[in-house]
């Protein structure tokens, strides 16, 4: 299926000015290298330190002014010497571009990372769904007493009710002379019904207790139901304000949960990673059209708090119709405890997901001789390890290897 020549492990290098596609284009959350170590966001006003880590201008101030000391590795730092804008994060942010959460609907517009929410805030395609049920509209809860009016939903009735206060009394004033008219109560005594529900009811007074006088006609225990109708609407709007603010607590904490279950998967995979590229076809599609776009998949660890190593897929700047696949070493808090160079076996296999027997395996050793195996001195090292020719990109594409628009690639890492 491949080229039939021998493929040879060797250090390659990404070239200057790459653009990455990143994994996660559903989300706003940012790369681990464009993420500030204090608020987790997307760095704004980067600067860099003089011990080498990226913050956000006003988060790296406010720690300062409360420890005077590096968040990361408890360097002393001052403000003045020791921090400086980190100009080139700051444009490569700018040259980000995110597509529209609502480009489903038609929306095509695409702005900055740091822009994105305050978008979403005013596109235009940001309605909710149309129902394709059909209209089911509920009557006014007045109804009885002559209000004509019906609703969509439960909240336009909520609202229709606190507007139209003044016309509801009047639609059960007009009522109650109805009943007056009918019946003499002046002459007549009342009847059994009424009694049984002036005995059952006590309305409120206005600090919530109940008073223990019943009532003693109908006009007293309509106003009655009336106030009561009052507490209750009150009531249930202060319910909803508390049932909002606990959804968005739960929303924001299944994200992180969510995000500290990846950390932890990350962290604690041995060196054994499966990388699942979605959406692999426009990925491709993009490579193909600019060679130096590259995909980058997340660091992962050979134990907890060992070496950390991601895999990058790009386009071969040798030869445009092969896919090249190599590592790349990482930062991580605990390198000064760690042995360099790195030494271990690599091994990598390109899953073909219609017949297992053509899957593409392919194991190399590290050279430490490799500036690519020597401790990082950025967060992703420039150097990487692999192969130049991995795969010819059409016979990825025609031979069973993509399903579901997506792409597997499975990397094993052992140290010796």
């Amino acid at each position: 299926m491949f080229q039939n020549k021998l493929k040879n492990a060797s250090e390659g290098i990404a070239p200057m000015g790459i653009t990455a596609l990143n994994e996660t284009v559903d989300t706003n959350q940012p790369e681990s290298r464009y993420e500030c170590p204090v608020c987790l966001n997307w760095l704004r006003d980067p600067v860099i330190t003089t011990c080498g880590h990226k913050f956000c201008k006003s988060c790296i101030t406010s720690w300062l002014q409360n420890s005077g000391h590096c968040p990361i590795d408890n360097i002393n730092l001052s403000m003045k010497v020791d921090i400086f804008p980190d100009n080139y994060t700051k444009r490569e942010i700018q040259e980000h571009r995110m597509s529209c959460p609502f480009a489903a609907k038609g929306c095509t517009i695409k702005v900055t990372p740091l822009d994105l929410d305050a978008h979403i805030a005013d596109c235009t395609f940001n309605q909710p769904e149309a129902s394709t049920q059909s209209d089911i509209r509920v009557p006014c809860s007045f109804q009885a007493v002559g209000c004509k009016e019906t609703f969509e939903s439960q909240e336009d009735m909520n609202n229709h009710l606190h507007a139209d206060i003044q016309s509801h009394m009047s639609y059960l004033m007009n009522a109650y002379s109805e009943i007056k008219i009918d019946n003499d109560l002046s002459n007549t005594s009342i009847d059994a019904k009424e009694q049984e529900a002036m005995n059952l009811w006590e309305a409120p007074d206005k600090n919530g207790a109940k008073s223990s006088a019943p009532l003693n006609n109908t006009s007293a225990l309509i106003r009655a139901l009336y106030e009561r109708v009052v507490v209750l609407e009150q009531r249930n709007r202060e319910q909803d304000i508390v049932i909002a603010n606990i959804s968005k607590q739960l929303s924001a904490f299944a994200v992180a949960k969510m995000k500290q279950n990846n950390d932890m998967l990350l962290r604690y995979c041995m060196g054994n990673y499966i990388w699942k590229i979605d959406n692999f076809n426009a990925r491709l599609n993009a490579m193909l059209k600019d060679h130096c776009k590259m995909l980058y998949s997340p660091g992962f660890y050979t134990s907890p708090n060992g070496y950390r190593f991601c895999v990058r897929l790009n386009i071969s700047p040798q030869n445009p119709l092969c896919f090249a696949l190599h590592v790349h070493l990482m930062k991580t808090d605990y390198d000064e405890c760690l042995e360099w160079p790195f030494n271990g076996r690599i091994s990598f296999a390109m899953i073909n997901q219609l017949n297992q027997e053509l899957t593409q395996r392919d194991t190399m050793m590290s050279n430490s001789n490799l500036v690519a195996f020597r401790k990082p001195t950025a967060e992703i090292c420039l150097r990487g390890f692999g192969y130049t020719e991995y795969a010819v990109v059409s016979d990825v594409v025609r031979n069973g290897f993509i399903k579901e628009d997506t792409l597997v690639i499975k990397v094993a890492i052992r140290c010796v």
